[in-house]
């Protein structure tokens, strides 16, 4: 019995976790594709971000790009504990994520509001999708001095043992699956946002500067970097 669980967790962790890549990697496509379109003249944003709505789709997509790698291994300890409970994982698990990502569309209206602002203001680059200089260099001492912050610890506390954050933190039904992901997200947005600033400073729509947080979002949650 035990042996026909543990299959069953197996086959259905493949499913899940290889569902969560497809939609990475198709965020990132879509990322490329938005990046890789020119300016539409001197002084404008590019045709994706020509109205505020489609920045707020481009921010949309960005964060499902990179933050889904991030909040994997929690939809899958989700969906285990669900299967074990005796209850099926494919729609519970898939309400937690979308209350994740949720939280993080809430942030792409805020950062979506702010770039908008900027364009406005003239403080970003049209051509380079930079802040200026005094700006990027405000952002980035910010930015390292939050990451020794008691704030940064708590947030960052949630997401390194998916098992303990469900063990404290669980809600049943499908609206305490969509309640979690909320959550978890907001711990989420506490512990990164202002690395997702540093976009501002290093270029809204850098593939390579969005690989490269991806990838330190990564190694700080795995406690590789304290």
């Amino acid at each position: 019995m035990a042996g026909a669980l543990q299959r069953v967790l197996h086959r259905e962790r493949l499913v899940l976790g290889g569902l969560l890549a497809l939609l990475t990697g198709l965020s990132w496509v879509a990322m490329a594709r938005m990046a890789g379109q020119a300016p539409s003249g001197l002084g404008r944003l590019p045709p994706c971000c020509a109205t505020f709505g489609l920045t707020f789709w481009m921010w949309v997509v960005m964060m499902a790009g990179m933050m889904i790698p991030s909040v994997t291994p929690m939809v899958l300890t989700h969906a285990a504990i669900m299967r074990r409970r005796g209850g099926g994982p494919a729609s519970s698990s898939w309400i937690f994520l979308s209350g994740y990502l949720g939280a993080w569309t809430g942030f792409s209206l805020v950062a979506a509001a702010a770039e908008w602002g900027l364009h406005r203001s003239s403080l970003l680059d049209p051509e380079t999708r930079r802040v200026r200089p005094l700006a990027a260099a405000m952002v980035l001492v910010v930015t390292g001095g939050f990451q020794f912050s008691s704030a940064k610890a708590s947030c960052l506390a949630q997401c390194r043992a998916p098992l303990g954050y469900f063990m404290t933190e669980w809600r049943e039904g499908r609206t305490g699956a969509f309640l979690m992901g909320l959550r978890h997200g907001w711990f989420c947005i506490g512990c990164c946002w202002l690395m997702m600033a540093l976009l501002f400073a290093a270029g809204v729509m850098s593939l390579w500067w969005g690989a490269a947080i991806l990838l330190a979002r990564a190694l700080i949650q795995e406690g590789t970097w304290s």
